[in-house]
């Protein structure tokens, strides 16, 4: 498949949407785009990996979103970026709402920034969306569903409410009409192919008799592979609708739609659809709901709102607005209709029926931006030895990556093994900058290196563990000059398992990286004895090659149970990697 290349395209991406944009800011190096906020309110901050547009950026406005931040393609922005918008957000508005899509990585990086946000004294708040009905409750398991366009209605939504009513309702009220309508809300995608990601080969399962029902938004395979491909009238009123409607299907039943209920219509181009055959899917998905379950939509919004690039697809989403209004009723004696709130004036460019007013765009307060890591001092240590452990460590992650990558390429999208090259490699070359007299502020400032070295969703999960690290540490170990002995090291490890705990849902048995951490952790914990801990981690390690994940990208692929997950196959190389410089 052709398509045209550009170097450093997100940046390039951005720069020229401010151009076009001039009431939003953008801060390049934190690819952050914000417009000028009221102090009095409650402000919206978005974001996720690069590769949707006009979703996140297109999104800002007056009556929408704050700011946004971007990530790579495909991938989550590093805790690092969205804090930095966040503080540049929080100068001037009564607090923070992080509305944020249901991909492990865009969870656990933009949580990580809400928690650091609130220990600086911001109220902050996340909001994780999920309508895709493709997932359905067995298959999604406890990761839930992924989100996909109706996070354009969220955004919409709550932005208007937001702008109305959260000077009186605060942050509070602003989270919970987040959650109201996403309850609310239910979404199904098709596409006659993968997308072309710039800079990346083209590759695709799919043949030219093939095409995807439930394809998500990065690629990722759907409920079913439709072959022969069906006409357009098939697809919605066979395959579409009812994933939506099906009360019967008690897998995928999750919004309930009577027969009276006023129900909003969103119909979204994933990017490489017509403007003439995205116009006729809404006249056609609007005659079957008519006709097959006498549903006629009180609104219907058509655009390209949340695209997957050049996604040869479209999307459904239906949002029961007479369930959200009977909730946003009594909750906010206002607020009557989330009709009004779908209609009220916004600025956003994005907006499929927005108007556009010019305003002045916010300046930057550059001090705000690149803060340095702060965490109390404790608990000296060997930094000399330290640093050998480490270099052994990543010597042995650089000796396996080949191994990784291949388990990675059979039950995710084969980048593991880079990934975790990566963050040692950020480690080992700047191990010369941590701190030698404190573990607590070595173990931040590994944090910190590996969440903007690593990225993605193996990036916040090590930046979370190694981060609780240093908390543990610092709750263990009350002074600066005590030593960090075999028991504090072990109470530090359980308080960092306990703090990736509150990001992730991922237990052993999980087949994550969680069945070698967690074994390795309560080995060291008992026994203090390191060699012990490094052989539970192998157990656990290779236990995931006996049943099927249940977490992360393995879990939505076709089994996974005979194949080792790589995540807790390349953490164990790593404390193989230290146990042989011991």
């Amino acid at each position: 498949m052709k398509s045209f290349e550009v170097s450093d395209p997100i940046t390039s991406s951005l720069k020229g949407f401010v151009l076009a944009n001039p009431s939003i800011t953008l801060v390049p190096e934190e690819k952050f785009l914000y417009r000028t906020t009221d102090k009095n309110k409650i402000a919206l901050i978005s974001g996720g990996g690069s590769g949707h547009e006009p979703t996140h950026a297109g999104f800002i406005g007056e009556g929408m979103l704050s700011g946004a931040v971007c990530g790579d393609v495909f991938a989550s922005p590093s805790t690092k970026q969205i804090l930095n918008g966040i503080q540049l957000i929080a100068e001037n508005s009564k607090g923070v709402l992080l509305i944020v899509k249901n991909y492990t990585g865009d969870v656990l990086h933009f949580g990580l920034s809400a928690e650091r946000a609130r220990a600086l004294g911001i109220d902050c708040r996340v909001v994780v969306v999920g309508e895709d009905v493709a997932v359905g409750r067995e298959k999604g398991g406890m990761v839930g569903r992924r989100a996909l366009a109706g996070t354009v209605l969220v955004h919409k939504i709550v932005g208007a409410f937001a702008e109305k009513y959260s000077e009186k309702y605060g942050l509070d009220g602003t989270e919970s009409v987040a959650y109201i309508v996403n309850d609310a809300m239910v979404t199904i995608g098709s596409s006659l192919d993968h997308c072309k990601v710039p800079g990346r080969k083209f590759e695709s399962e799919l043949n030219e008799k093939q095409m995807e029902l439930g394809m998500g938004i990065h690629n990722e395979p759907g409920v079913k592979v439709l072959e022969p491909i069906p006409s357009t009238e098939d697809l919605i009123s066979n395959h579409m609708l009812p994933k939506l409607l099906d009360s019967t299907d008690k897998d995928r039943a999750f919004v309930d739609f009577k027969k009276d209920d006023e129900v909003v219509l969103l119909i979204n181009n994933l990017g490489g659809v017509s403007n003439l055959i995205i116009s006729s899917i809404a006249s056609i998905t609007t005659d079957f709901l008519a006709e097959q379950y006498n549903i006629k939509p009180v609104k219907t919004i058509v655009g390209t709102v949340m695209t997957s690039f050049n996604g040869n697809g479209f999307s459904i989403t239906l949002l029961n607005a007479s369930k959200v209004n009977k909730e946003l009723s009594s909750k906010f004696s206002e607020v009557t209709s989330v009709i009004n709130l779908l209609n009220d004036f916004t600025d956003a460019p994005g907006w499929p029926i927005a108007d556009f007013e010019n305003k002045m765009a916010p300046s930057v307060n550059h001090e705000i931006l690149h803060n340095d890591v702060k965490v109390k001092e404790v608990g000296t240590y060997d930094y000399e030895s330290f640093s050998k452990w480490m270099k052994a460590g990543a010597e042995q992650i650089i000796k396996s990556e080949p191994h990784i990558t291949k388990l990675d390429s059979q039950v995710g999208d084969g980048d593991c093994g880079y990934t975790l090259v990566a963050g040692v490699n950020g480690i080992t070359e700047n191990l010369d900058k941590l701190s030698k007299t404190s573990l607590s502020v070595a173990t931040a400032q590994i944090s910190d290196i590996i969440e903007g070295s690593m990225g993605g969703t193996s990036g916040g999960l090590y930046s979370i563990l190694i981060s609780g690290f240093s908390h543990g540490l610092i709750q263990v170990l009350k002074n600066k000059g005590d030593p960090v002995t075999a028991e504090a090291t072990a109470e530090a490890f359980e308080i960092a398992l306990e703090t990736l705990f509150k990001y992730t849902k991922a237990r052993k048995g999980s087949s994550t990286l969680v069945d070698a951490l967690a074994p390795f952790i309560e080995e060291f914990a008992k026994s203090k004895d390191f060699k012990k801990a490094v052989q539970a981690a192998a157990e656990g390690a290779k236990s995931t090659g006996t049943f099927e994940a249940k977490f992360g990208r393995a879990s939505y692929v076709g089994d996974s149970s005979n194949v080792a997950d790589p995540g807790a196959v390349g953490f164990t190389e790593f404390l193989k990697g230290i146990e042989s410089a011991f």
